[in-house]
């Protein structure tokens, strides 16, 4: 990767990231960054872009937040469970 890659790689994810959060829109960095780096290889050429991770990356995307919700489900319930009903806020 050449130097005006990279440094178009952090400023388009910089200021993506700038002007979202100025109008109030909460977005991840890392995924603004994963945006840039495949729109700065495509721009090069289709085949500097790794398609098929790039898809396992937005897979894995979708699947992280119902997942994790679960998982957060699960535990709670094992807590209300052991500790009988649910836990007090202090």
């Amino acid at each position: 990767m050449y130097a005006l890659n990279g440094v178009c790689i952090e400023l388009g994810s910089a200021v993506t990231v700038l002007v979202a959060s100025k109008i109030g829109i909460p977005v991840s960095t890392t995924h603004c960054k994963v945006g840039s780096i495949v729109v700065v290889g495509r721009a090069r050429a289709k085949e500097d872009v790794n398609w098929k991770l790039f898809l396992n990356i937005i897979i894995a995307w979708v699947v992280t937040l119902p997942f994790s919700a679960a998982i957060s489900a699960l535990i709670m319930y094992i807590f209300t469970k052991t500790l009988d009903g649910p836990v007090q806020q202090p």
